[in-house]
């Protein structure tokens, strides 16, 4: 059983079949909002899909503690978060990308 190999007409009309499916995501994707949160929940950071950083929201509690060391914990701690959700959401709306040569 030999696959017939795909016209040069096909392979030019997927390769723009995935590269609008590649925008699609990307417009999605820069639209999108994700969280990442401190583990004692003083900070939350908001950014895009892209991971674009779109605000930081500190709790006002931690200014009754002036603990310097623990606000830039709970901040490093947000960005991390945040971007992991972001790659997450980007694995979410690309999926798998599979190509096949011929």
């Amino acid at each position: 059983m030999s696959q017939q190999q795909p016209t040069r007409d096909e392979m030019i009309e997927a390769g723009r079949a995935f590269e609008q499916r590649l925008r699609n995501a990307q417009a999605s994707l820069e639209h999108a909002l994700v969280t990442g949160r401190s583990a004692d929940g003083t900070v939350v950071v908001l950014a895009s899909g892209l991971g674009q950083l779109k605000a930081v929201q500190v709790s006002p509690a931690v200014f009754d503690t002036r603990d310097v060391t623990a606000l830039q914990d709970a901040i490093t701690q947000s960005i991390r978060a945040a971007a992991a959700n972001a790659v997450t959401l980007a694995q979410e709306k690309l999926g798998v990308i599979e190509i096949n040569l011929y």
